[in-house]
């Protein structure tokens, strides 16, 4: 009989892999837990043997990081364009004092030239002011990119300012806001057009800072928009698209027509509408030269929460600065290329508020920016530029990072 730490002879375990009494025999004299013993043993000391003789390889940042085809640093250099985009966010926003975020995308190679990759976006960010927030986003297509769909969601816990009455001082007010909302659009065969319904659902704990020199006068008017509320609508959106490329575009023409509608058969706490026209456009001068224009007017009804009426939207002008029932920001960018990777632009705006029925908004008659800025095409095979902005607008400079072109927010 065979003790619990000895080995076996070699002899008798060959036997008790075949067949016949005489293996039978041998492997009962041995007993078979010390054979399960000792062919265990023998399996992890294979594998540590095998671990030991395969060092681990090190990480190789040119491999990632470089891309093969010029030699410059790219952060999605995958045979076939599609690749992890880490993104550090800096917040350069006058309206809560700067900020640093982290975005992390997964993009997938377009099917097809012109057509928009699908995405999963996670990011987060914390401000200078102490506000904070992060959210999901999934876009893409499915059967065959004949429909188009956008998902997302997030929290954020933020502290803006509100400029009543026309004047230059502000208010500040917190918002803890939930998010979610889904949109899918059919794409009309043998046409650049898409329609489908959009849902947007919010909740949203509004405070107004009452022992500022306003706060007592704007919080009478806000009363009914203050404590936790929650907004739900149905809505519908008309697309159009011709871009040559969804991230950066020099050629085509992005433009959209959304409407929606907040009502308590849906679950919102109050009734009132939004509607927006956004449309952007862009042509190739020459091989180097891009001129890109943008037009977008927004609006919403009388008995929309404060923090929703739409405001100017401009490089230049702080988030916010200039509300009312409904707003309208222009914007043309030339851009010249220098060489493949890098680029430069120069810009110019012009936008305006219309105040019907406030008595928190005054109507701006007109305001002017300009600005110039440099861009660097950080992902080659997916056509994102990352870049760095400068814009004047009324009484203040404003830098702004750039990630995909400037207008990015209000394309789709």
């Amino acid at each position: 009989m065979v003790g619990c730490g000895k080995r076996p002879p070699m002899g008798i375990l060959e036997q008790c892999h075949t067949v016949g009494p005489t293996a039978r025999r041998e492997c009962a004299k041995i007993g078979r837990p010390a054979v399960r013993r000792y062919l265990a043993s023998t399996m992890i000391a294979a594998l540590v043997t095998a671990s030991a003789a395969r060092p681990a390889l090190p990480f190789d940042w040119r491999k990632r990081f470089i891309d093969p085809a010029d030699g410059m640093f790219d952060v999605a250099p995958s045979p076939g364009g599609s690749g992890f985009v880490p993104v550090p966010i800096i917040v350069t926003e006058p309206a809560v004092g700067g900020g640093f975020g982290l975005l992390g995308q997964y993009v997938s190679a377009p099917t097809s030239q012109g057509a928009s990759p699908d995405r999963t976006m996670v990011g987060g960010v914390i401000t200078g002011n102490g506000s904070w927030g992060g959210g999901l986003l999934r876009q893409g297509t499915f059967a065959s990119d004949r429909f188009i769909y956008r998902l997302g969601a997030g929290y954020a816990d933020m502290t803006l300012p509100v400029f009543p009455f026309g004047g230059s001082r502000e208010i500040d007010y917190s918002s803890k806001t939930l998010l979610g909302f889904a949109n899918i659009r059919y794409r009309i065969p043998g046409s650049a057009f898409s329609i489908g319904p959009r849902f947007i659902y919010r909740t949203s704990d509004v405070s107004v800072d009452a022992d500022s020199p306003l706060g007592e006068r704007v919080s009478d008017l806000v009363e009914r928009y203050t404590g936790r509320k929650q907004y739900a609508a149905l809505g519908v959106s008309l697309n159009y698209d011709t871009r040559n490329n969804p991230m950066t575009p020099t050629e085509g023409t992005n433009a959209i027509l959304r409407y929606d509608q907040y009502s308590s058969a849906f679950g919102s706490d109050r009734d009132f509408s939004t509607a927006q026209l956004a449309i952007h456009t862009f042509a190739k001068l020459s091989d180097s030269w891009t001129l890109g224009g943008k037009l977008v007017f927004e609006a919403a009804s009388d008995n929309a929460p404060f923090f929703m009426d739409p405001s100017i939207d401009l490089r230049g002008v702080q988030y916010g600065r200039y509300q009312g029932n409904e707003a309208l920001s222009m914007e043309a960018e030339l851009r010249r290329q220098f060489t493949p990777r890098w680029a430069g632009v120069v810009f110019g705006g012009y936008g305006r508020t219309f105040v019907s029925n406030s008595r928190l908004f005054e109507a701006t008659d007109g305001v002017w920016t300009y600005g110039a800025g440099i861009r660097y095409r950080i992902a080659r095979k997916l056509g994102i530029d990352v870049g760095l902005d400068v814009a004047r607008g009324p009484g203040e400079t404003v830098f702004y990072i750039q990630l995909g072109h400037a207008w990015s927010r209000t394309m789709d």
